[in-house]
């Protein structure tokens, strides 16, 4: 009979670096929202919205003079990311790909088994935010670029290259934009509540209330400041201002308070998540 050592032995590999932690959390979580039949449904009808602005380009290509919404940059901002529709399905997808990311390892205590592998929370939040980010941006700049290489292929104006590639990137930095803080926030409400439905109507009651409140206020005072309370006019604003030629339409200011009031926000809710995972790896 063959006698075997079953003593123990030292493991002597070589660890991964942390940046491998994190690509494997960005992998893992950037795949999971695409298992849901609504997810993948919302995301091809962002698609759906660019695609029907192209039918339009193309039945417009033979005209003398384009209409106004289909001429220059206009198509992009007002035609698709700053349309309302748009905008209710970046939040439809904030809410039921964002808000659970956090609080599903918080319902299953499977952050114990995040922090017992030598992963920090540094590492933990950035794979986090880098993939729901990265999904956000997919599902605003994917059809923006489809957008933009239609209507450069259908050939509807004549740009030059360096006026179409400042087009290209004004949709970049428009995306950023519209996906960077809102990634940030989604990521603070996650940590709110160990049920994903719950962040989400936290985050969606946040949304509609500041909505609600600019419109309120801003008629019983007559004025244009109550206006900043409202999440998607801030961006708008703030998106409006990547474009060559663009000046102020909704907000009478620049690019400063919109910025700033997005930015605290980001930051906030940045510091409600690492509070958060702080006090449940000190409770381990």
């Amino acid at each position: 009979m063959a006698v075997h050592d079953l003593s123990y032995a030292p493991w002597s590999g070589t660890p991964d670096s942390r940046w491998a932690a994190v690509r494997a959390i960005v992998g893992m979580e950037l795949l999971r929202p695409f298992r849901s039949l609504w997810v993948r449904l919302v995301v091809i009808g962002a698609f759906m919205i660019t695609g029907g602005w192209l039918l339009l380009l193309f039945f417009a290509a033979s005209q003398q003079e384009l209409p106004t919404m289909l001429a220059g940059n206009r198509i992009y901002r007002d035609g698709f990311l700053n349309l309302t529709l748009f905008s209710m399905v970046l939040l439809g997808l904030s809410a039921t790909v964002g808000c659970p990311i956090i609080s599903r390892d918080l319902r299953h205590n499977a952050l114990t088994l995040y922090f017992s592998r030598s992963i920090t929370r540094t590492d933990y939040l950035l794979g986090k935010f880098v993939a729901l980010l990265l999904f956000l941006l997919f599902s605003t700049l994917g059809p923006a670029l489809l957008l933009w290489a239609g209507q450069a292929g259908i050939g509807t104006e004549r740009l030059t290259a360096t006026q179409r590639f400042a087009d290209l990137g004004s949709l970049v930095l428009h995306s950023l934009a519209l996906t960077v803080p809102l990634a940030a926030v989604t990521l603070g409400f996650s940590t709110a509540a160990k049920r994903g439905y719950v962040a989400a109507l936290l985050w969606a009651s946040v949304y509609f209330g500041g909505e609600a409140a600019a419109s309120v206020l801003g008629g019983l005072l007559r004025d244009t400041w109550p206006q900043l309370l409202s999440w998607r006019l801030l961006t708008t604003h703030l998106g409006d201002l990547c474009w060559r030629g663009a000046k102020p339409r909704i907000l009478d200011c620049g690019w400063g308070p919109p910025l700033a009031i997005l930015g605290i926000a980001s930051a906030l809710a940045l510091l409600l998540a690492w509070t958060r995972l702080r006090s449940v790896e000190a409770g381990e």
